[in-house]
Formats: C-alpha cells, structure tokens, sequence
C-alpha cells in the first residue's frame, strides 16, 4: 500500500463543467507540479480535515500560486479537493486488493500496521484520507460520496478475501464491515492518545475473530 491508498469513479458535475477541455490540458502540462499539489492536498486533507483544506493552505504548503491552483485545477477547491482524495483512494484500494491475496490473518495486521506507521509517521497528527473525506460534513458532498464508494469497495473486498480463507459466507460481509470499521476507529482512537495501543489490540482482536468464524 505505499504511502497512502483509494476508490472509485465520479467526477463532479460543477467540476466537469467548469473544467472541460482545460482540465484535460492542465493535467498533461508539467504533471510533475500538479501531482505535488495533489500529494500536499492529501497531506492537508489527513491533518485539517476536508473543510479545513484551504486554496490558501494548499499554496502555502505547495509553495506554488494561487493562479497556478486554478491553471491545474480549473474547476478551483472542488475539483482539487476531490482529485486529491481519488488519488488516495486509488493507492490505498492498490494496496488493500493486493493484501487482500494474502491468508486473512496475515493480511488484516499488515493493513493495520500500514495505518499505524502512517500515524506515527506524522506523530500522531494526521490520520487516514478517506475518513476525512467521509467526516467532511454535508457542505463537502463530493469527497463524502468519494468517501462511501471507496468503502464499499472495500469491504467487498476484505469479504472476498474471508470468503476465500474459509468464512462462512453468511460471516464473511458482517466480518469484513467490522474489520473495516475497527481499522478506522483505531486509527482515531490513536491519534486522540497519541499511542499505537488502540491499532495494535485490534490487530490482535480481529485475527481472533478471524480464526473464530473459520472454525
């Protein structure tokens, strides 16, 4: 899963239509620049949260201009904001499906430690993207929609891969929405103790589980 991964489909109405053909021209001018505005969006996003991911914050943290933002990103905030959270919905999809492939109780503490070695990475500071996305609040639709796709998928995902491993499959899809869900609150309950504990014993948990529903 490198440093950060993502979902799924939908462009924004409002984007698309303030984009057009400009946007497909500023994503093939200088990709170099506009993916670092993109990876400093993310940054931002997992640390303020959606609402709190400002053009301003994002050219100060970029080092780039105001101007420059609307050259990549003709659609302004909205279509940047939710380029930013497609991209880490991309790579965290990449890397759930490819630990997906692994025996369940191996894959589930390796998708945990991703999690907590980004968190601890920023001291405890910034947490997962896509749950920003998802707590952006009804003012930020976009990014909240992005947000529920990428975790459909991936409980399809982590439910394909209990079902192949041996559970049940009336066990499988309750299983994996409990795993998914546990993940994200310990990475919250982390970030509020400044701790891996709440990571680690979720881990531990969910493996018994895990082990449990293949008996």
């Amino acid at each position: 899963m490198s440093s950060s991964t993502s979902c799924a489909t939908g462009s924004t109405a409002s984007a698309s239509a303030a984009g057009g053909s400009d946007s497909a021209m500023a994503r093939s001018a200088n990709p170099e620049n506009r993916d670092r505005i993109v990876r400093t969006t993310r940054d931002l996003i997992r640390r303020n949260g959606v609402p709190g991911t400002t053009m301003l914050e994002v050219v100060k943290a970029s080092g780039g201009s105001r101007g420059s933002l609307y050259h990549y990103f003709p659609g302004g905030r909205t279509e940047m904001v939710a380029d930013a959270v497609r991209s880490a919905i991309d790579e965290y999809t990449a890397g759930i499906e490819y630990l997906a492939t692994l025996p369940s109780v191996d894959a589930i503490p390796l998708m945990v430690e991703f999690w907590r070695a980004e968190a601890e990475a920023s001291d405890y500071t910034a947490g997962c993207p896509i749950a920003a996305a998802a707590l952006g609040g009804t003012s930020e639709p976009i990014p909240r929609q992005l947000a529920g796709d990428a975790f459909a998928t991936w409980t399809d995902t982590l439910t394909r891969m209990l079902t192949n491993d041996g559970v049940p499959d009336e066990r499988a899809r309750p299983l994996a929405t409990l795993a998914l869900a546990a993940i994200e609150g310990a990475v919250i309950l982390s970030l509020a103790r400044k701790s891996s504990e709440p990571m680690e014993l979720v881990a531990t948990q969910l493996v018994s589980l895990v082990e449990a529903a293949r008996a």
